[in-house]
């Protein structure tokens, strides 16, 4: 995850003349990425986010096959229940025949027939009060009561929406979606790297301030937006992650962004008489900060795990094809935020020229395999975050191989 680069100018010489990109990214093909083939990954990043693929070796839970052992069988109580069953119902059914033929011999007789009553012979002595009555012996027929008949409609089923596969989670993520990054007025630090604090105090105002610009995207993508830690090292540092980086990186089990300043320190003791070359020192500090901080980006919004579990299918050109998409977008969302703080960063003259020159001489040229992308590929992506201030331009996963090389 280390952001790669050269050792930087010789002290006062200016840069060579750089091949010129456009400020506005034409931007890769609109197709979906095809994918990975499905095969085995050969094994992780000897850097990096921590393998979140398939576990290794035996399975969790119970025994070493991931399922709980097979109940032991118990011995049949089947004799105890059906013996007293049987009887029972033996029983009921010789009382219900005996009561049949009961009422067999009983019910010889006819059914009794009403008989007439006498109607009364005196006339009633009270006299008549005005007011109609109804006749004792009449009664009003009883109307059928009325039934409604309620029709209940089928209640619509709630499913639960798919989760989005890996390949959406890197291709189409909400991120994209979530507009142009607006300034948080952040201000260069005026420590300079004479020391491991000092380069510490400058990694932490710069992150501060992409503490303070990032949330919006996050929370726009679905994401919980979460301030990394910063950890300063020199000589090397040992993470979660596994091993011992040499240089800066990001680790997402720990969330922490790991900065090298006892080479930052020597840098700056190397070219501290010379303030064009010390632009260059600074620029590549924050350069590597913004980019350390755009993998916290991508692991906040799901896109290093799932970048991480489809480089797991599989091996060889096509995983380190996918690592390449993920560290070039990295270094696009880093710049969008340089690119959204440039007035008040002050991104300009001498530093942007350094910054320029130094996204032209990153990438696979200086490292030991093609990982992160290759240097005539960089400043394209670098210039689109920046020129646009939008992750919408970072989408690296659905370019073509060819802006990823």
């Amino acid at each position: 995850m280390s952001n790669q680069g050269p050792y930087g100018p010789p002290p006062g010489q200016y840069p060579p003349p750089q091949q010129q990109y456009p400020q506005q990214f034409p931007g890769p093909p609109q197709q979906q990425y095809p994918g990975p083939p499905q095969q085995q990954y050969a094994g992780p990043q000897q850097y990096g986010p921590p393998n979140w693929g398939p576990p290794q070796g035996p399975g969790f839970g119970f025994g070493g096959n991931g399922y709980p052992p097979p109940r032991k069988k118990k011995g049949s109580k089947a004799v105890f229940i059906v013996v007293p069953i049987v009887l029972l119902f033996g029983a009921v059914g010789l009382f219900v025949v005996s009561s049949i033929l009961k009422h067999s011999s009983d019910d010889t007789y006819t059914a009794p027939q009403p008989t007439a009553t006498e109607q009364p012979t005196e006339q009633p002595t009270e006299e008549p009060t005005g007011q109609p009555t109804e006749p004792a012996t009449t009664t009003r027929p009883t109307q059928p009561a009325k039934t409604t008949t309620t029709t209940t409609q089928p209640s619509a089923t709630q499913t639960t929406p798919a989760e989005p596969s890996d390949l959406d989670m890197v291709a189409k993520n909400k991120i994209y979606r979530s507009g142009v990054m607006s300034s948080v007025g952040c201000r260069e630090s005026g420590a300079r790297p004479s020391t491991i604090a000092n380069a510490r105090k400058y990694y932490a105002n710069l992150i501060t301030c992409l503490t303070r610009a990032w949330p919006k995207q996050v929370t726009m993508s679905g994401g919980r937006f979460v301030p990394p830690k910063l950890l300063a090292f020199s000589g090397g540092a040992t993470s979660p992650c596994g091993g011992t980086a040499p240089s800066s990186f990001y680790c997402s089990a720990n969330r922490t962004i790991y900065m090298d300043a006892g080479g930052d320190v020597k840098l700056y003791q190397q070219y501290r008489n010379d303030s064009f070359a010390m632009a260059w020192v600074r620029a590549e500090m924050t350069d590597t900060v913004a980019h350390e901080f755009g993998h916290h980006v991508q692991n906040m919004v799901g896109i290093l795990q799932a970048d991480d579990n489809l480089r797991y299918q599989y091996s060889g050109d096509k995983s380190l094809e996918m690592s390449r998409r993920l560290e070039i977008q990295a270094t696009c969302f880093g710049n969008v935020f340089m690119g959204s703080n440039k007035g008040s960063y002050g991104i300009s003259g001498a530093f942007k020229k350094q910054l320029d020159y130094l996204h032209s001489h990153q990438g696979d040229e200086y490292g030991t395999q093609r990982d992160h992308g290759s240097r005539a590929i960089l400043p394209r992506w670098a210039n689109a975050g920046f020129s646009t201030r939008s992750p919408r331009a970072c989408n690296t996963f659905t370019a073509s191989p060819t802006y990823v090389r």
